[in-house]
């Protein structure tokens, strides 16, 4: 008789917690992605999932999901380089499908396209495009006028709603944190007493990711943008919906080039539970 292998045999399973965020941001560095200690535990406070470590403790693979209403969005989906091809991600993935199926709860993620097509085989449609743009250098070029203001704390709750409508889903704990985290790129487009867009910020490992960025039209998006990258000294991340062509091109002429696609993608669906045209820029494929 042929012996069946464990394709996760000596990889200890358990649920990921509070006390795992410097081992999480150790696998975002390993595989290269900007995740840093911060964002881990953001993620680890706010949201659940599941992790498989070899026998020294180190975190060889993760997946998560975070919740904003009345659906989550699948992050985290890691697995250290010498153990791919071995069906961690799926298996961890499915751990998290499952608990969210039971609270019949949405699953969305953003995914890259070889993720794709592992997430079409769980029943994920894709429902719209994105392009992430990296500058190594920023030097923004000109850009509209519009009335824009620093983001305080007091503006949450308009920022919250607008978000709100332009997300699909409850992001005020995340937005709470990002003012909190990097004030001085955090800012806020007015239309007479209204809050008409909004720019957010994180420091992450490699480079400063800028969104979420919801606006009214793309006039907006772009002044809020020039002043959230105003005197930014190194690199910078964003990630924009393809349709959004102004935003990009401005991007492009401030020192933007196109690192890579990613998919926005629904477990069931394909019709978006987000406003794309409001969406100018994602918080990140890792918060939605």
């Amino acid at each position: 008789m042929t012996a069946v292998t464990d394709p996760f045999d000596g990889l200890a399973l358990a649920p990921l917690g509070a006390g795992d965020a410097a081992r999480g941001a150790a696998l975002s560095e390993e595989i290269g992605w900007n995740q840093s200690r911060a964002d881990w535990r953001y993620m680890l406070a706010n949201g659940f999932g599941y992790g498989r470590s070899d026998a020294a403790g180190k975190l060889v693979g993760s997946a998560m999901a975070l919740g904003y209403g009345g659906f989550a969005w699948v992050c985290m989906v890691l697995v250290s380089p010498g153990w791919r091809r071995r069906g961690i991600a799926t298996d961890l993935t499915n751990r998290v499908l499952a608990e969210l199926e039971r609270a019949g709860t949405v699953a969305g993620l953003d995914a890259t396209p070889d993720g794709r097509e592992v997430y079409r085989h769980l029943g994920f449609e894709d429902v719209y495009r994105i392009e992430r743009r990296w500058a190594s250098a920023v030097a923004p070029a000109a850009a509209p006028a519009a009335e824009i203001a620093p983001a305080r704390s007091a503006d949450l709750p308009a920022i919250a709603a607008l978000d709100a409508r332009a997300f699909g889903g409850d992001r005020r704990a995340l937005l709470a944190s990002l003012i909190e985290r990097l004030p001085g790129r955090a800012f806020v487009a007015r239309d007479g007493n209204r809050v008409a867009g909004c720019a957010l910020a994180r420091d992450g490992r490699q480079a400063t990711q800028i969104g979420p960025l919801v606006a009214d039209d793309a006039e907006v998006a772009i002044a809020l943008a020039a002043h959230a990258l105003a005197g930014l000294d190194g690199q910078a991340v964003i990630d924009c919906p393809d349709r959004h062509g102004a935003l990009i091109d401005w991007l492009g002429a401030s020192g933007f080039a196109y690192q890579r696609p990613y998919i926005r993608m629904l477990r069931g669906r394909s019709q978006p539970l987000d406003d794309a045209d409001l969406v100018y820029a994602l918080a990140g494929p890792e918060l939605g």
